[in-house]
């Protein structure tokens, strides 16, 4: 009989410590999984950050964009402003500048984003291949002109500064450059 408790004794003492070996394996998977679980989180918090500094780029640009459309149309109604009150008689109140900043009415806004439909339009038939051979001509040259810039050791924002264009274009010009370089130097190797 004192051989059958021993026997016993020794079974439990087994069985607590498989029982404490498969607790501690369970604890570290778990913990292995909240860290994971914490690097997804720190990885998408990450990507937000990188997509609003991209998306809050593409907005100034955007504004900028907007701001240059209004410019020139203001460009363009100022000398038509200067003839009509030589022909017509002024009225008061198209003489004072609106308060805002802004041209009367919806109308200018209208032509803005008619004006910013039209030049995306042009991108898109660009870059599906339904370019005329003027606009060829003038894609080349301004390639050829940032080429030159960036040779002579412009930085990206100087070359777009100079050349009246968007820091994101001046890029995506010298990234497509450099991705057809290196599909000819695959298709002659």
């Amino acid at each position: 009989m004192n051989q059958t408790v021993i026997f016993f004794l020794i079974l439990s003492f087994l069985f607590n410590a498989l029982s404490i070996f498969a607790i501690i394996l369970l604890y570290l998977r778990q913990n292995r999984f909240a860290r994971a679980e914490q690097n997804v989180n720190k990885m998408v918090k990450e990507i937000e950050d990188i997509f609003s500094v991209y998306l809050m780029e593409l907005k100034e640009e955007n504004d900028a964009f907007i701001k240059k459309m209004k410019a020139g149309r203001m460009k363009e109604a100022g000398p038509a402003e200067k003839a009509g009150p030589e022909t017509e008689q002024p009225a008061p109140e198209t003489k004072k500048p609106p308060e805002t900043g802004e041209t009367a009415g919806p109308k200018p806004d209208a032509l803005i984003r008619t004006s910013a439909n039209r030049a995306y339009r042009n991108a898109a038939r660009q870059i599906s291949g339904e370019q005329s051979e003027g606009q060829l001509q003038e894609e080349k040259s301004l390639l050829q002109k940032v080429n030159d810039l960036q040779q002579n050791g412009y930085t990206v924002d100087e070359i777009a500064q100079k050349l009246n264009k968007g820091r994101t274009e001046i890029e995506l010009l010298l990234k497509f450059q450099t991705g057809r370089a290196a599909l000819r130097s695959k298709n002659f190797s």
